[in-house]
């Protein structure tokens, strides 16, 4: 039901669909380091962590589900992470969620998803490094004006 985020469907696509756990661990281990995760202790603990939670909501032979559940997660974490440091909602603020992740992800900016995964507050030096590398919509947003329209039905009058 939800949109899968282009970077796990392309990376997914890149990887074959008959993995052993082990596999799929080392599959997450490679995508987390993706994300910029450089501690390989916690890259190795939250790898089996979402290991663990996806096989939670998995059939026993499916090997391509838990991946694609394992590399969610993972993104999942990143993302609650970026909003703690942000002091948002993720749920309330997925746009604001968004530009954040393409800021680190894309940008140069000296920060590590370590350093946003191990705070545990607000933190305001990070956030104001985050936002000055936020994408901006090319051509900028310009919202329109509608003009009103006459609606018809077939069955009923018109409103």
């Amino acid at each position: 039901m939800s949109a899968e985020p282009a970077a796990v469907s392309t990376f997914m696509a890149s990887e074959s669909t008959g993995h052993g756990t082990s596999e799929i661990g080392e599959t997450v281990k490679s995508y987390l380091q993706r994300l910029r995760f450089r501690d390989a202790a916690l890259i190795e603990r939250l790898a089996a962590e979402c290991v663990e939670r996806a096989r939670r909501r998995v059939a026993r032979h499916d090997s391509a589900e838990l991946l694609r559940r394992a590399i969610e997660e993972a993104q999942r974490r990143l993302d609650q992470a970026l909003a703690r440091a942000l002091g948002v909602n993720v749920s309330r603020e997925p746009s604001l969620i968004a530009g954040a992740r393409a800021a680190l992800l894309l940008g140069d900016l000296g920060i590590s998803a370590d350093e946003l995964y191990q705070n545990s507050a607000v933190n305001p030096e990070l956030t104001s490094r985050l936002q000055r590398h936020y994408p901006v919509p090319q051509p900028p947003e310009a919202p329109g004006a509608m003009p009103r329209q006459k609606l018809r039905f077939f069955l009923f009058k018109s409103v």
